[in-house]
């Protein structure tokens, strides 16, 4: 979230951007699905689980999003839309925001990921069992696995009194996310496998 720069972007825009994304990675997946019903076997099955894995991770980045952009304009802040490109659809400049504008905007972004998240399990535990709602559902935990891990910290030190700018800088960093990423997803990892173990 950086300073703005000037855009002629709009919430319709960005609307029909994210949902033809949404679109095509269904279409995707639908296809994909009748792909691997028709030839069973290794190589469908990966590319099947490995796809909705992608999808739901990307729609859980694309719903963090949004939940950023309305959690802030909820609380009043100044949010002012991106540019049609790369992942950020609004720019907000911490400097100028109140602790509690922060945190709406930091709360709204965790929840629009749980959503996704919750979306993609209820997917796999009512729909056919298969290589794609599996990968959707632990695409979905995955990212909340990582998010939360970067976020719940900054969120309660700032709740405790630190200074969000600051807070945002040291928890944010791109070493400090990677490190959190392999970290959490090493836990997944080891829950997705110890449940396998139990109900193999």
């Amino acid at each position: 979230m950086t300073a703005a720069v000037q855009s002629s972007a709009t919430l319709g825009g960005w609307l029909s951007r994210d949902l033809g994304i949404a679109g095509i990675a269904g279409a995707l997946l639908f296809a994909l699905d009748g792909w691997h019903a028709a030839y069973p076997g290794w190589l469908s099955y990966g590319v099947c689980a490995t796809s909705g894995f992608i999808a739901a991770y990307v729609v859980c980045y694309i719903t963090h999003e949004w939940g950023h952009l309305l959690g802030a304009r909820a609380s009043g802040a100044d949010m002012p839309l991106a540019p049609y490109r790369g992942v950020p659809i609004g720019y907000f400049d911490i400097t100028r925001h109140s602790r509690r504008q922060f945190l709406f905007l930091s709360w709204g972004g965790v929840t629009g990921y749980l959503l996704i998240m919750a979306l993609c399990v209820v997917l796999y535990a009512t729909l056919p069992a298969g290589p794609i709602t599996a990968g959707l559902a632990v695409g979905g935990l995955a990212f909340v696995f990582q998010s939360l891990s970067v976020d719940l910290p900054q969120i309660f030190k700032v709740i405790g009194g630190a200074d969000p700018y600051e807070t945002n800088k040291s928890g944010a960093s791109a070493a400090v996310i990677l490190r959190r990423t392999w970290q959490s997803w090493l836990v997944l990892a080891a829950l997705l496998v110890g449940r396998g173990f139990l109900t193999g």
